[in-house]
């Protein structure tokens, strides 16, 4: 089965290829109890038994992933399989995972909420995938054992959540400035140059940026260049009759059709067709 789309781009993740078998046959969407409001999107866990295999493009996107493999774990295309507890740090160059036949659970967590949930300086988890063991250790192994002990979604999807609240009560809270200057960023649609935020916040520019990917992962600069790609990557992938190529660069606010082609290949890897196609 061959150009399948999904829903995940928004996530950083988007299914490119479904070969062998009929692909994923179960999937379980999940929200966060009001206790991780502003920390984590939401969950979704997936079932694969029938032998199917898929390959995921990693592209940029606003958030980081916590990926559970409760069966045989993803590896990354070019390199060995990646842990049962990995977390995928906030992305601006492509790459692609191959998950294979197993089950686990996707949680897709805010850069402020993972800041508060890894306590670890976010910029150090840019472009890589770590085992979320590293940053939480024996807590994290045995959640990940205690999930695959745990028989059917609702059951799982309530202990992660109740396991991630613990966290988020106890973890590192990210600067209200950091988090002012992140939300003015995702609202806006264009980018907001740095010293106009550090003025707003009342810090030097140099500050902010330092505290800003600390607590969010990525330059404040870098950060408006993943949002004006995600928004031209969800117009090309919205149902019905999609804008052309041009009318997207020109909505989005790229220079011209070429300048926008340009930025997917250096952050997706492809052209805009190929992966909103994908």
């Amino acid at each position: 089965m061959v150009g399948r789309r999904s829903r995940a781009a928004r996530r950083g993740f988007v299914v490119e290829q479904i070969r062998r078998g009929e692909g994923p046959v179960e999937t379980r969407h999940g929200s966060p109890g009001r206790a991780l409001a502003g920390h984590v999107h939401s969950y979704r866990g997936y079932r694969n038994e029938r032998g199917g295999s898929a390959r995921l493009r990693l592209v940029p996107s606003l958030r980081l992933n916590l990926d559970i493999s409760l069966g045989v774990r993803p590896r990354l295309a070019g390199s060995g399989a990646v842990p049962a507890g990995a977390v995928y740090g906030m992305r601006t160059d492509p790459a692609v995972l191959v998950r294979n036949e197993g089950e686990g659970v996707l949680v897709e967590l805010t850069p402020p909420g993972a800041y508060t949930m890894l306590g670890v300086p976010l910029w150090e988890l840019a472009n890589t995938v770590i085992d979320v063991a590293d940053v939480l250790g024996r807590k994290a192994e045995q959640l990940v054992d205690r999930l695959a002990e745990t028989p059917g979604w609702r059951a799982r999807l309530a202990l992660l959540d109740n396991s991630l609240a613990i966290r988020a009560a106890v973890g590192p809270q990210p600067a209200p400035q950091v988090v002012w200057a992140w939300q003015q960023l995702c609202r806006s649609s264009c980018h907001i140059p740095i010293a106009q935020l550090a003025d707003e916040v009342g810090w030097t520019r140099r500050h902010l940026l330092t505290r800003f990917r600390q607590q969010i992962g990525l330059a404040p600069k870098t950060v408006s260049r993943v949002i004006r790609f995600q928004r031209a990557l969800q117009l090309l992938q919205q149902p019905g009759s999609r804008p052309s190529v041009g009318s997207v660069a020109q909505l989005t606010g790229y220079s011209d059709q070429a300048h926008l082609t340009r930025e997917f290949r250096a952050l997706a890897g492809v052209t805009p067709v190929r992966l909103a196609g994908a």
